[in-house]
């Protein structure tokens, strides 16, 4: 009894101290009217599935492009926010995925960006 408390406590220990995936930065910067617009968004903790990987922007004119790893497949930890704001609404991002388990189950990460659109410098 007490062999089984101690793999089934040994368990937890192990599961609980595997790093959460972060998803870096907490906000973006402001856009500017009809100006350029772009930054990185960085998720650690854990390689991102690009199957699980989903991403929703409210501006048409905004994309979210993953980086080109070694080997030219697409790596979905270090993202790219790119466009041009034609209106002065704030840009909505929504992404959410997962990562590959190894001897743990992956793990899964969601966030929420705004994207306040100022007026042109």
């Amino acid at each position: 009894m007490i062999k089984k408390y101690i793999i089934f406590v040994s368990s937890l220990l192990v599961i609980g101290c595997s790093d959460p995936v972060k998803v870096s930065p907490d906000r973006l910067p402001d856009a500017y009217l009809n100006q350029p617009y772009e930054t990185n968004i960085d998720i650690s903790g854990g390689v991102v599935v690009g199957v699980g990987f989903y991403s929703e922007v409210s501006d048409a004119n905004f994309i979210i492009i993953p980086s080109i790893a070694e080997g030219g497949y697409k790596d979905y930890n270090l993202l790219t926010v790119t466009g041009t704001p034609t209106t002065s609404n704030p840009i909505y991002i929504y992404i959410a995925g997962d990562t590959y388990g190894t001897n743990f189950p992956g793990k899964q990460f969601e966030k929420k960006y705004t994207i306040e659109v100022m007026p042109s410098k």
